[in-house]
């Protein structure tokens, strides 16, 4: 069979948003990744032949999480007889909590199931992109790449049948504030590392409520009463919050600036804040400024609304 090339894009996403760990999360429209895949057949191998782009320069050739889940990809299909080359256009940090190594495994996964002209079920690309998670967490999971293989506010879990996940539309606004700060090396694996391997029932409990409410008031498109909720967990958040630059700071800022809440963006050392509008999201955002100006800690902040599914955007 001929070469086949298919090119596909997924958006990043911050997942938790406060109660939600490992469970919740919602794409950003602000960032993706676009990912080229060249297959031909003949010896089995996957590879990156290439990766560019602005976030690109920290990134290795060698295995990541987008050559990790095509490999998977095609363990699960049984497929032994391409070869897979990989091209990546970065287009979201890496190293920041905003689902940069899920959004390359997405884009892979997807790519390499339009040259292979296969049509299959999510659950397939879904296991397979939280498969090549290993690569940044030391193991996979599964809330970054399903908002950004399905788009909007996800909620994902690991049952008897495998991994599931269901996604709404979601009309909201955030603020995505992103501090210029180094992070621990393998910093998803460490961010991992330092949270308790067993809580108190009536701890998980609160837990549990509060994230049940926060995703039906999502969906309800009661923000108001979601942001309270994002805001409040007590579990992890104070864990990672160290290895966040003037993280209460700032979390006070975006408040009495008017947000409806603020949390971690995954493992940090983003923050994500929930916002009634742009117009709104523009004012929290230079507050924010403020703030980390005197914290002396350069930021980026971006407003974004929620990103939609990946998709292939060409195919020959």
């Amino acid at each position: 069979m001929a070469r086949r090339v298919a090119i596909a894009r997924a958006y990043g996403s911050s997942a938790n948003l406060g109660p939600g760990f490992d469970t919740v999360a919602v794409a950003l429209e602000v960032f993706y990744d676009t990912v080229e895949v060249e297959l031909e057949y003949g010896e089995k191998s996957v590879q990156i032949s290439r990766i560019e782009g602005p976030f690109s320069t920290s990134i290795s050739l060698g295995q990541n999480t987008a050559t990790i889940a095509v490999e998977k990809l095609l363990d699960i299909l049984g497929v032994e007889d391409v070869s897979v080359s990989i091209k990546i256009y970065k287009g979201v940090p890496p190293g920041k909590g905003l689902g940069s190594s899920g959004a390359s495994a997405v884009a892979a996964v997807l790519a390499t199931t339009s040259a292979l002209g296969v049509d299959i079920d999510y659950r397939i690309l879904l296991e397979a992109s939280g498969y090549g998670e290993i690569a940044s967490a030391g193991q996979p999971h599964y809330d970054n790449v399903a908002a950004s293989l399905l788009g909007g506010l996800v909620v994902v879990a690991e049952t008897l049948e495998g991994v599931k996940a269901q996604s709404i539309e979601l009309d909201a606004w955030f603020v995505v504030i992103v501090p210029d700060t180094s992070t621990p090396p393998a910093k998803t694996h460490t961010m991992r590392r330092i949270l308790p391997e067993s809580i108190k029932l009536a701890s998980a409990t609160s837990y549990w409520q509060k994230l049940g409410l926060m995703v039906l008031a999502l969906a309800k498109q009661n923000y108001k009463l979601a942001g309270r909720l994002m805001t409040g967990d007590k579990l992890i958040e104070p864990l990672r919050a160290q290895y966040t630059p003037c993280y209460y700071e700032v979390k006070k800022t975006v408040l009495e600036a008017g947000a409806y809440g603020v949390a971690l963006s995954g493992a940090g050392p983003s923050l994500i804040a929930l916002v009634e509008n742009s117009r709104q999201g523009r004012y929290v955002a230079r507050e924010v400024e403020k703030t980390y100006r005197e914290c002396g800690v350069p930021v980026t902040t971006t407003i974004t609304r929620v990103g939609g599914p990946a998709r292939v955007i060409d195919s020959y």
